[in-house]
């Protein structure tokens, strides 16, 4: 490829990408305008297309498979949501009878409807789990909803018996077996608290072959699409186009010279079917 040609694609790249310097710009999108400039870029944004849909059918048969072994209890699931509700109702009840900047006697009505809808999503919990382990995040949020309740039952007693004081110490009890069950539960099935607590990560492991096989179908489409000259082409442009960035110190992540075309975008949006929090795990 003559040199003047290079120069005026790698040109092409940056007027391309220049609306977005200096901070949303990446590798991908760097691809993305490398196949614009040698004439591809209606394959570039179907393969982003595709891998951005894979990704999310990679989510979708993790959350399923999580579902169907576990129900509710998985990490995931829609219980992990109630606790935290719970968690956080029990939370405002507690500054609620505080005294700090309310007056208790003034809240003690919405304190202990609070500490009741605490109660319930409790409740919830101790039902659903039916004396099975929960994952041990339910214990942090399970947790703060009965440290919440129980000072919140305490302040309010000692200003003397009533009516929502009872209602929010039976709250408290309520959140205080469903603590004792959780613990007891755990303790009990060493078996099933694994397995509970590595949900997460076996499900990614499982839904991994899959991705991976999606990625290989993919990069294939796109070398046969290509062909040997264009596929060339574009891994050049991408890596002069990528130099310049970091030797303006515009911050991109490195990329290997000799990464096939269009396997930045692909592992760069099909791997977003993994939480950030969890790409390392796997």
């Amino acid at each position: 490829m003559a040199d003047d040609e290079l120069a005026e694609q790698i040109a092409a790249v940056r007027r391309e990408i220049a609306p977005a310097l200096p901070k949303n710009v990446d590798p991908k999108t760097v691809e993305l305008a490398a196949f614009s400039a040698v004439g591809r870029r209606e394959l570039a944004l179907r393969v982003w297309t595709d891998s951005r849909e894979a990704a999310t059918a990679a989510r979708r048969s993790k959350g399923k498979a999580l579902r169907e072994r576990f129900g509710a209890r998985n990490p995931n699931g829609w219980l992990s949501f109630v606790a935290f509700g719970g968690a956080l109702c029990a939370a405002v009840a507690a500054v609620l009878t505080s005294g700090f900047r309310f007056d208790p006697a003034e809240t003690s009505a919405a304190t202990a409807i609070l500490a009741a809808l605490a109660g319930v999503a409790g409740l919830i919990v101790l039902i659903v789990a039916a004396g099975r382990p929960l994952n041990r995040s339910m214990i942090r949020i399970h947790g703060i909803m009965t440290a919440g309740l129980v000072i919140a039952a305490a302040l309010m007693l000692s200003r003397g018996p009533g009516v929502w004081a009872v209602v929010v110490a039976a709250s408290a009890v309520v959140s205080v077996v469903g603590m004792v069950v959780i613990l007891v539960s755990r303790a009990r099935d060493h078996g099933g608290t694994e397995e509970i607590d590595t949900a997460i990560n076996v499900a990614l492991a499982d839904t991994k072959p899959e991705v991976e096989a999606v990625s290989l179908r993919l990069q294939s489409e796109v070398a046969t699409e290509l062909g040997s000259q264009d596929a060339a082409r574009i891994v050049r442009i991408r890596t002069a186009v990528l130099a310049e960035l970091a030797s303006e110190g515009i911050p991109v992540a490195a990329v290997h010279p000799e990464a096939p075309a269009g396997s930045v975008i692909i592992d760069d949006l099909l791997g977003m079917w993994v939480p950030e929090v969890l790409r390392g795990e796997i």
